[in-house]
């Protein structure tokens, strides 16, 4: 397997605990976790409803708002790229995620993620959330 330039396998492997990371911190409410998964001034993006979260604490409060009603988040098949001109050492992911709503039913999207490495390991500037199916009706 070829890396993306810019990365080595520890990185590959960092990156992808992150993305894994999200869903178990996320969906078990652990609001001290999500500084482990966002940087401080991390900013989450819903297109579908378009609502927009900028900062670590607005994510908590909404992680927060959700209680018992958050939605059960896998991360699939994901792929990244550097930009081997960016001096920062920026990576994108897209990946697929799927997610298990609280009455049963399922909706799907993309994840489109800004990943910085910060003193304190890889985290999420940010994070564009494009969901597919159900299409809303507006």
């Amino acid at each position: 397997m070829s890396l993306p330039a810019g990365l080595s396998h520890d990185d590959l492997a960092e990156l992808r605990h992150l993305l894994s990371l999200f869903a178990h911190v996320f969906d078990n409410g652990d609001l001290d976790g999500l500084a482990e998964v966002f940087t401080e001034d991390g900013v989450i993006i819903l297109a579908g409803p378009g609502r927009e979260f900028h900062g670590l604490e607005a994510i908590r409060e909404f992680n927060r708002s959700l209680g018992a009603q958050s939605p059960d988040h896998h991360t699939l098949d994901t792929v990244f790229t550097v930009d081997p001109t960016d001096p920062y050492g920026t990576v994108r992911a897209r990946s697929r995620y799927l997610a298990l709503l609280p009455d049963g039913s399922a909706h799907n999207g993309d994840y489109l993620d800004v990943l910085v490495r910060t003193p304190k390991g890889w985290r999420i500037a940010h994070r564009r959330s494009v969901p597919r199916y159900p299409v809303r009706v507006q």
